[in-house]
């Protein structure tokens, strides 16, 4: 097959673009693949094409609404592919998407925005809502929820099949946990006997019930490595960390992964957590938490009952500490070569059709 992989950016640093990179690199072992994208980081030996699409880039917002004109401009480029994958809503004639976000669902989940963000936002879901009413090719679902929020909220008809996404287990497993636990404690001021929760993510999301859980288990040390700056989290009991390229050393410093999102359409930190070996306490509304097993690889709890429930089981070594090896093995099962495959099947039923 000649496959076109679509969308607006691509690197290594997580979501949509993660996955895009990951088709690529697998798919183009075996297939003719192009990647159509406004900015690409150089990628090291890759055996597929880079092609670029024109988009301002002022804002999220800029980058959506005139990246459709670009790749309208590469219409005849992109009608030579059997297989035009698009990464959500990005214009052209895509025969497959993948739904890695319900953009409606997220601006309702928000309990705080400014008048500008979520004017964005309301303009996104628009464009979005109107692409799925219209669609009539294959979506593919990183959660089902996402898939019972395009349904729910745009009125999506096309065929779904439901394709969560992968980790990479080795990177956040193996033989250097023990010696970057010790390094990055020591570098956080977290001793080897207390317990270290971490969070990874938007603030925006979680820091609510961040801050009460923080004050109801005081007896236990919290990390949030964030981007975000607009939540000032204080406490004895607190660090706030910044991103990083290297989370694995994060997540090797930690016993157990706190998780109290809102609203997230699946939450791959929340697999890589467990990939670490976390014990990873979830609210119920990531898509990722349709993976967890509740007690026995993880916990999921509703987000009004998150906070006491949490604090409760973070005050159990033993409990972390049986939860996380169970954790471990479950992301086994969802490595990424499971997710191209997945993928390159739906692809062959397309191509059938």
């Amino acid at each position: 097959m000649n496959i076109a992989l679509v969308v607006h950016d691509l690197h290594e640093r997580g979501g949509h673009s993660l996955y895009t990179k990951v088709l690529a690199d697998g798919l183009s072992a075996r297939h003719e693949v192009a990647v159509f994208a406004n900015r690409f980081e150089p990628p090291d030996g890759a055996r597929w094409r880079r092609e670029r699409v024109r988009a301002l880039r002022g804002s999220a917002l800029a980058c959506v609404q005139t990246f459709p004109l670009g790749l309208r401009a590469r219409a005849s480029a992109l009608g030579d592919y059997e297989i035009r994958h698009a990464q959500g809503y990005c214009g052209g004639r895509p025969n497959v998407v993948t739904a890695h976000i319900c953009v409606a669902a997220y601006l309702d989940s928000l309990r705080s925005a400014t008048a500008r963000h979520r004017l964005s936002l309301q303009l996104m879901a628009a464009a979005e809502g109107r692409f799925y009413r219209r669609y009539e090719g294959r979506v593919i679902a990183v959660s089902h929820r996402v898939a019972r929020e395009l349904r729910e909220r745009y009125g999506a008809s096309a065929k779904m099949s439901i394709v969560p996404h992968g980790v990479e287990a080795a990177r956040f497993g193996g033989e250097n946990r023990e010696r970057q636990r010790a390094d990055v404690r020591r570098q956080i001021g977290v001793r080897d006997d207390q317990t270290l929760a971490l969070y990874v993510g938007d603030l925006a999301k979680a820091h609510t019930s961040l801050k009460e859980l923080a004050e109801a288990a005081p007896d236990v040390q919290f990390a949030f490595a964030t981007y975000s700056r607009a939540y000032r989290l204080n406490g004895p009991n607190v660090r706030v960390l910044p991103p990083t390229g290297e989370l694995e050393r994060y997540y090797a410093a930690a016993d157990a992964f706190v998780f109290p999102t809102t609203c997230d359409a699946f939450g791959m930190v929340l697999l890589e957590a467990m990939a670490s070996g976390l014990a990873v306490f979830s609210s119920d509304r990531a898509g990722a938490a349709e993976l967890i097993d509740a007690g026995r690889d993880g916990f999921v709890t509703p987000l009004d009952e998150w906070v006491e429930s949490t604090a409760a089981r973070l005050r159990d070594p033993s409990l972390l500490r049986e939860t996380g090896r169970a954790a471990a093995e479950t992301a086994r099962l969802h490595d990424w070569p499971s997710v191209v495959g997945a993928v390159e099947r739906i692809y062959e039923e397309v191509a059938a059709a």
